[in-house]
């Protein structure tokens, strides 16, 4: 459903000061990009989209955010001293780009099979976040963790936060810490560990925080500070 699809200009990049605006000076380009394509290169610095300048980082997120997948952007390229002009077709932004930012954050979040064990039921058909907690009951960061995000879940939930719980453990032991302590938010058992692969989950508590269309935002390893996580989450459903 090519319509529907998330449009990307596959460049990495960033901000520096040019002229009176500002520049994004390329540091990756995705090799499957309309980017690359049209023959951008690293070290190219952008100064404009589709003829306006450059005055914040929003001024491209805005053009691209309301273009379609096979549109055209034209970007005013500064290039060794000398201005010229490109036009880089979108493309489907792809589920994992961790190959070009060398991290998580933009990769698209797996989807959740049936392996809901606890609170189905309240799962949110369109949240505007999801933090994804990674935890098993023995760990001992991970229960210290637990009462912070049913406490955010409680203040958040019906602003549009979903909270899911992800553990690996054998059912008889997750639903017996559940019917000790019973968390208010959804419960996914990844019998398999699939999900703790795909997300290269080696330490726990580990917090993924996802947008409404399930792209990473922010991941945290560790117990994590309650005024600072509360405040990412905000400034995220924004």
């Amino acid at each position: 459903m090519q319509s529907f699809a998330a449009p990307w200009l596959g460049l990495t990049f960033k901000k520096i000061p040019y002229k009176n605006q500002i520049a994004l000076e390329i540091q990756g380009v995705h090799p499957s990009s309309g980017g690359l394509s049209a023959g951008i290169a690293i070290g190219d610095k952008i100064i404009s989209v589709d003829g306006l300048p450059l005055t914040d980082v929003s001024v491209i997120q805005k053009c691209v955010g309301k273009a379609k997948v096979g549109e055209i952007l034209k970007l005013g390229i500064n290039r060794a001293g000398k201005e010229i002009s490109l036009n880089v077709k979108l493309t489907e932004r792809p589920d994992d780009i961790s190959s070009l930012t060398g991290s998580a954050i933009g990769s698209k979040a797996a989807a959740f099979g049936k392996n809901f064990y606890a609170n189905r039921e309240k799962r949110q058909k369109k949240p505007k976040v999801t933090l994804l907690d990674f935890w098993a009951t023995w760990c001992g960061p991970c229960r210290m963790t637990i009462p912070k995000l049913e406490n955010l879940y409680e203040k958040l939930g019906k602003e549009g936060l979903e909270v899911i719980g992800i553990s690996s453990e054998a059912p008889d032991v997750l639903n017996d810490f559940y019917n000790e302590h019973p968390s208010p938010y959804p419960l996914y058992r990844d019998g398999d560990q699939g999900m703790w692969r795909r997300y290269g989950i080696s330490a726990i508590p580990m917090l993924i925080l996802l947008d409404s269309e399930g792209y990473i935002q922010q991941v945290w390893s560790g117990v994590p500070n309650d005024a600072a996580l509360e405040a990412a989450i905000r400034a995220a459903m924004k």
